[in-house]
């Protein structure tokens, strides 16, 4: 071949990885969205930029976000432009394709790997769904590889760059805090290999090298720690609210945790095959062709891998996937062109567009507002909640429907009442899906995020429903609280947990420089006052006791109380001429052997058969207009409970609150029932 052919072919190899990052710059353009967790970060950098400080609710001091480094980069912009949509989108979108192109130009050892890795980046819908959603992946996706452009040198590592690498673990961390899992495992055989390089065998000089070594990284760790300090001062916690909020489990066990994350990589395998494809074949190829060097940055995805399951997974399908994606195509395009000869490089690239057109949600075939938004379609494993977030929004939020419709986006019903409550004025408000809502609400609106990611005590108790949906934990506002943000004054009922919210609302209202609030936050972080929240959110014990004051809300005369669990209950006609107004003692004792009632009756209808913890207690009163109960006015309390190894039971508290006014064909409907069925 003549120089000049080679020099043609040389050519054509090395603008074809610009053929490939062209295409993933227009996939990730085409897709690029936002979601409404988004808008929660949003609202803080909101708060922040006009004056209100970090917080989610101006009144309380609370982390609502799980990515300080992100939060801080969004309110760094949004100064400049005052405007939140474009400037998140755009910031993405260009961290997003400026990591692509230092793994293709900097990272990638031969064309034929930079086209590898630009072919899974832009044939993977969770790289592409999460290159924008206003989320900070693509922040934590451009510090991996900052960290792996730096590791994987291949001179020997020196206290410098053990100092470097140190620093962008902790912006890492400082971006979201699990991702440092993937960083450690590699940190420490970088910290190892300077140990072993520069540790002379005299004892004492091997102390002064310790010292060497300890420094770099201590002092590059420094944004993490000083983060934590200014989190531990100004919010009382040194982790996020999300974090108690989705930490606070109740009665959900590790193995039904470990399931929901199984589902989740399930859902991933089914609906985006490549990127799970692109980790298992980073991992065995670390496992097939053993290198140190290599070895932790396995280690590394291995452990998040299993914190992921661990943890349930996510709601958001392929979200928590992407930064060990982002690892294994660094693994993948640093090969060394030796280990892989160029007929095998052309071979893997022709199996990763395979599997990645394959795949029936890829995003060359599903994109915009097409895919999975119902977690219904074709393929889909839903789990428990498990969805496709870009389709969903995408007709709301999405950049390019921004350009053809003629009135600003978001255009989301939860956006359209978050601007109609900002018109309406102060007030306290309970939603449960608060992002878009909370943005256009504004700073004067107080919003109870009935799942706890915004309201610091909400996060605190327990979900209360058996049915949940990962990543979604709902809870049970307490009687009072609402009054209580209204008025300033704790109206909480409760005594124990109004005791409890007293010292909280200290920590996350009080004057920041008050040292007693620096004792409660001590108090809060040791566990001072966890047991006035035990003693308001369960019971634990035998027996279980129920009494309540019944009022017939109704003219109906048939009155019956009923306590029913594993297709089977205990129904007693209390009243058969009862009226308007008309009250009732109602009780129950509850015991693993079974249940007894206690109170008024005129006649036993039916016996319960044997408890089952896998079934809600419902304890309820139903209204007839006549005695074979064809219609039915029902009220009831649903209880999620345990059995204990020693025949106690672990009951949440309170009890869930249910109506259903046309019972049996009528819709249950959750809300407040105590005029109906009120504890004394």
């Amino acid at each position: 071949m003549s120089n000049s052919q080679e020099t043609k072919t040389d050519g054509v190899w090395r603008i074809l990885p610009l053929l490939f990052f062209l295409g993933l710059a227009a996939l990730v353009i085409r897709n690029a969205w936002l979601s409404d967790d988004a808008y929660i970060t949003f609202r803080t950098v909101d708060n922040f930029i006009h004056g209100y400080g970090l917080t989610w609710n101006v009144a309380e001091r609370v982390q609502s976000y799980t990515h300080p480094l992100w939060m801080l980069l969004l309110s760094a912009a949004y100064a400049v432009t005052r405007e939140s949509f474009f400037t998140s989108m755009l910031l993405s979108i260009g961290i997003s394709l400026a990591t692509a192109a230092l793994i293709a130009w900097r990272m990638a050892r031969a064309p034929l790997l930079a086209c590898l890795g630009l072919a899974v980046l832009m044939l993977s819908k969770a790289a592409v769904d999460y290159a924008t959603s206003g989320l900070e992946n693509p922040l934590t996706h451009a510090l991996l590889v900052g960290f792996l452009l730096l590791y994987l040198k291949d001179d020997a590592c020196t206290p410098r760059r053990l100092g470097w690498l140190s620093l962008i673990a902790a912006l890492g961390g400082v971006n979201r805090l699990d991702t440092l899992l993937l960083y450690l495992p590699a940190l420490a055989y970088a910290a190892l290999q300077v140990w072993l390089d520069h540790s002379p065998q005299r004892h004492r000089e091997r102390r002064v090298s310790l010292f060497s070594i300890l420094y770099p990284v201590v002092l590059g760790f420094l944004p993490l720690i000083l983060w934590e300090v200014f989190s531990l001062f100004y919010y009382g916690f040194p982790f996020p609210n999300t974090a108690y909020a989705k930490l606070t489990a109740a009665l959900i066990t590790r193995q039904a945790l470990m399931a929901e994350g199984i589902a989740y990589l399930h859902n991933s395998l089914r609906a985006d095959s490549i990127t799970l494809a692109a980790i298992g074949a980073a991992l065995l190829l670390v496992l097939f062709r053993w290198e140190w060097k290599k070895a932790p940055l396995a280690l590394g995805m291995a452990l998040y891998l299993f914190y992921t399951v661990s943890v349930g997974g996510d709601f958001m399908s392929g979200r928590f996937l992407t930064a060990p994606l982002y690892v294994a195509v660094t693994l993948l395009v640093s090969l060394k062109p030796d280990a892989l000869k160029p007929r095998y490089q052309a071979a893997l690239l022709l199996v990763a567009l395979i599997v990645g057109v394959g795949a029936p949600y890829s995003p060359v075939r599903a994109g915009g507002e097409k895919g999975a938004p119902a977690g219904t379609g074709p393929g889909w494993i839903r789990g428990r909640g498990i969805t496709d977030e870009r389709a969903n929004y995408y007709h709301n939020t999405g950049l390019l429907r921004a350009f053809a419709v003629s009135h600003p986006l978001p255009d989301h019903d939860w956006a359209i009442q978050g601007r109609a409550a900002r018109a309406a004025g102060p007030r306290v408000v309970e939603k449960g899906s608060v992002g878009f809502f909370g943005y256009f609400a504004g700073p004067q609106v107080h919003v109870v995020d009935l799942l706890g990611l915004g309201d610091p005590l909400m996060a605190r108790l327990p979900l209360a429903d058996p049915d949940w949906y990962i990543g979604h934990f709902g809870r049970l506002t307490p009687a009072g609280y609402i009054e209580t943000l209204e008025t300033g004054q704790n109206r909480i009922a409760d005594p124990n947990l109004a005791h409890y919210y007293d010292k909280l609302a200290f920590v996350i209202r009080g004057d920041l420089f008050d040292p007693q609030r620096l004792v409660e936050i001590w108090k809060f972080n040791t566990g001072a006052y966890d047991a006035a929240l035990d003693a308001y959110s369960y019971f634990r014990g035998t027996p279980f006791m129920r009494a309540y004051t019944v009022t017939n809300p109704t003219d109906r005369p048939y009155v019956y109380a009923y306590l029913w669990n594993n297709q089977s209950g205990a129904t007693y006609l209390l009243d058969d001429a009862s009226a308007r107004g008309r009250a009732y003692r109602v009780s129950w004792e509850i015991t693993r052997e079974g249940v007894q009632y206690t109170g008024a009756a005129a006649q036993q209808l039916s016996t319960i058969g044997p408890l089952s913890d896998q079934d809600t207690l419902h304890i309820g009163v139903l209204f007839s207009p006549n005695p074979d109960m064809t219609a039915q006015d029902m009220f009831e309390y649903r209880y999620w409970f345990r059995f204990e190894p020693d025949g106690a039971l672990t009951v949440v508290l309170p009890g869930k609150g249910f109506h259903n006014a046309d019972a049996p064909q009528g819709f249950w409907a959750t809300g407040d029932i105590r005029d109906v069925m009120r504890e004394p």
